[in-house]
C-alpha cells in the first residue's frame, strides 16, 4: 500500500525513543542505545517533531548548555516526505525558538553539523559552511565499544 505522503504534517514536541530509532533508521543513522537515546531526548532543550497522522515523519533536536551555544541535531526528515518543505519547517520553527531566547545585548552561537552535502540547505538560513574566516572545519568522531570491551572510534 502507498502511503500518502501530501497529506496534513501538524508539529508536537514530543517522541519516543523507538519513534526516534526509526527516523534515525528511515536515514540510515545508526542507532542510540535506549537509554542513551532517552538520556538524549530528556535533556533536549528544544524538540519539534513532524507528524504525519500518528506518525513521525520528521524531527529536530536542540542542545544548549544554558549559556551562549546551542547546537542543532538530529535533522531528519523521511525520505518519503523530503521535498515537502517539512525540513524548511523545523529548521525555521528551531531559530524561532532559540531566538526568543536571545535577550537584548546578548549574542549567541547557533552550530550544527550538516549531513553530508546538504550545506547548501542550512546557508539559506544564514548558516556558514567552514572553514570561514577564523573559524576552522567542524570536527566529530564516534566512539563505539563491543561486548569485549574494544573500543572503536570512527
Amino acid at each position: 500500500m502507498m502511503e500518502d505522503t501530501k497529506g496534513k504534517i501538524t508539529y508536537t514536541n514530543n517522541i519516543t525513543v523507538e519513534d526516534y530509532n526509526a527516523l534515525r533508521e528511515s536515514v540510515d543513522w545508526i542507532l542510540v542505545a535506549k537509554k542513551r537515546a532517552a538520556i538524549a531526548l530528556g535533556n533536549t532543550f528544544y524538540l519539534c517533531v513532524a507528524m504525519s497522522g500518528e506518525k513521525p515523519v520528521g524531527m529536530v533536536r536542540v542542545v544548549s548548555d544554558g549559556g551562549y551555544t546551542y547546537f542543532i541535531t538530529d535533522v531528519i526528515v523521511r525520505p518519503e516526505f523530503h521535498g515537502q518543505h517539512i525540513g524548511t519547517e523545523l529548521i525555521s520553527r528551531a531559530l524561532d525558538y532559540i531566538q526568543k531566547d536571545v535577550m537584548e545585548g546578548e549574542t549567541v552561537m547557533i552550530s550544527l553539523m550538516s549531513a553530508f552535502e546538504r550545506e547548501t540547505f542550512y546557508q539559506r538560513f544564514g548558516f556558514h559552511k567552514r572553514p570561514f574566516e577564523n573559524h576552522g572545519s567542524g570536527m566529530s568522531v564516534w566512539v563505539s565499544r563491543d561486548a569485549e570491551g574494544n573500543v572503536t572510534k570512527y
